[in-house]
């Protein structure tokens, strides 16, 4: 069942402060109850094994922790700026496995629709203020897209912005980065954990990795350090024991559960997705993202407002009901539906079920009263959100680290020199679309950059 351009408000029954406000996102016409900002916590770090590191050349070492698309992308450009950087990409599990199943397998590389930063930029509910400077200027989507497509990957725009490879298989994107690794003698390691990082009194970072499969343990002495680790509580865990703090880790992204036995009738596809355990689709995935932390702090329990007809003010939809009862007097209701609603019939049966009208009866016996309730339920219709299920093209969490203890203009970190950040390890994460893969794209880029040209400086 698609919900044309639908829009919704989302009241979350907190127990807020009384100065919490109630505000509009004008990009998603969403109505959230705010609750109070969430706190940083700070974690005390933990001491790894001092036992003689080893380093695999004399030459300096970039070690990149979490072989995704921000750092298997940070470690190429690193490595492309800086040639004789040694760059070694650790990873616990397989190389680029997100990008393998996200969209359906497709992967979502970015969004073309916006070639304004700014506009992008309000893509991003955690992140929309901060990612209004440079950092989108350094490395956009029709940067990203120029990587690839020089690199032999045809790309297409769809129709709502979202960028796929032309062979609809996110293999193309997969094999188009091992590949440039592999060219440009980048190091990828797999079934490897770093456990532990502090750093020496020369300032250079010790760490500890764990091999999965075997009772071992190396250490390795590296000169920078890029956390590209996803939400992964490896990441996080590391940042900690190098001095940062950690904004609580909650879901984003996820569809709502809602208990309508009428609402499971109807199924289809569009904005809003009608499912047989409530409602999906890119609307609701935008306002789960918008709302995460607040429908955390509910239980995801709370209710959802749906105006099914924005374009139409109450007293206007009104008259459109009156005119056409006048004028279809001896018609049925379940066959002649209000063409300005822009309604399929299963859900204008929805509505009348809803109302207590039978299909059968004829225009000329609605009431007056009638006509203002359906008016009513279609400017303000009520679902009770129970609970939440999840989006499975893309995995994604609000919080991590906080963009006030990195310089995003290098992702470097405010804390420690020569340790760098990207991707999803930060709190940022944007909105269904392909949003989340061009932070991922643009913070690798940056800290690979920053990194690559601080090597060069000191040749």
């Amino acid at each position: 069942m698609s919900f044309s351009l639908a829009r919704y408000f989302l009241y979350l029954h907190l127990n807020v402060p009384s100065k919490t406000a109630f505000t509009r996102n004008t990009n998603n016409y969403g109505y959230l109850l705010l609750a109070p900002k969430a706190k940083t916590t700070k974690f005390s770090a933990a001491a790894i094994h001092q036992d003689k590191p080893q380093k695999s050349s004399e030459e300096e070492l970039l070690v990149v922790v979490g072989g995704g698309a921000a750092g298997v992308y940070g470690a190429i450009r690193a490595k492309t700026v800086a040639p004789n950087l040694n760059v070694l990409v650790i990873e616990k599990g397989k190389l680029l496995s997100k990008v393998k199943i996200s969209g359906g397998g497709r992967c979502n590389v970015t969004n073309g629709l916006c070639a304004d930063n700014l506009v992008l930029a309000d893509h991003y509910p955690r992140g929309n203020k901060e990612l209004r400077g440079s950092f989108f200027n350094m490395h956009g989507p029709v940067d990203t897209m120029s990587w690839f497509v020089d690199r032999g990957v045809e790309l297409k725009t769809e129709d709502d912005g979202r960028v796929f490879p032309v062979s609809n298989s996110s293999s193309s994107i997969i094999d188009c980065l091992l590949s440039e690794a592999r060219c440009r003698g980048v190091s990828l390691q797999t079934g490897k954990v770093v456990t532990g990082a502090s750093t020496s009194a020369s300032g250079k970072f010790l760490l500890k990795i764990e091999k999965r499969t075997f009772n071992s343990v190396e250490f390795v002495e590296a000169d920078y350090l890029l956390i590209a680790s996803g939400s992964a509580q490896q990441g996080h865990s590391l940042a900690v024991q190098l001095g940062h703090s950690i904004v609580e880790p909650v879901p984003s992204l996820f569809t709502f559960k809602i208990e309508d036995a009428q609402l499971t009738e109807l199924s289809g596809v569009g904005p809003m997705l009608v499912t047989h355990w409530g409602l999906s689709g890119p609307a609701v995935l935008r306002l789960s993202a918008w709302g995460a932390r607040h429908l955390y702090s509910s239980g995801y329990k709370g209710k959802l407002i749906v105006d099914f007809v924005p374009d139409l003010h109450i007293e206007d939809l009104k008259s459109v009901l009156r005119q056409h009862k006048n004028r279809f007097l001896k018609q049925k209701l379940l066959n002649s539906c209000p063409t300005e609603l822009g309604l399929v019939k299963r859900f204008w049966k929805y509505i009348l079920d809803h109302e207590g009208l039978v299909g059968d009866t004829l225009w000329a016996s609605v009431s007056n009263n009638s006509l203002v309730s359906i008016a009513h339920l279609l400017k303000h219709c009520a679902f009770e959100v129970n609970g939440k299920g999840q989006f499975k093209d893309e995995f994604v969490t609000a919080g991590g680290v906080p963009l006030s203890e990195i310089y995003l203009n290098t992702m470097e970190s405010r804390i420690q020199p020569n340790l760098y950040f990207a991707g999803e390890v930060l709190n940022v994460d944007g909105v269904t679309g392909g949003f989340n893969f061009q932070n991922a794209w643009s913070g690798g880029y940056i800290a690979g950059t920053s990194i690559g040209r601080l090597v060069g400086c000191q040749c």
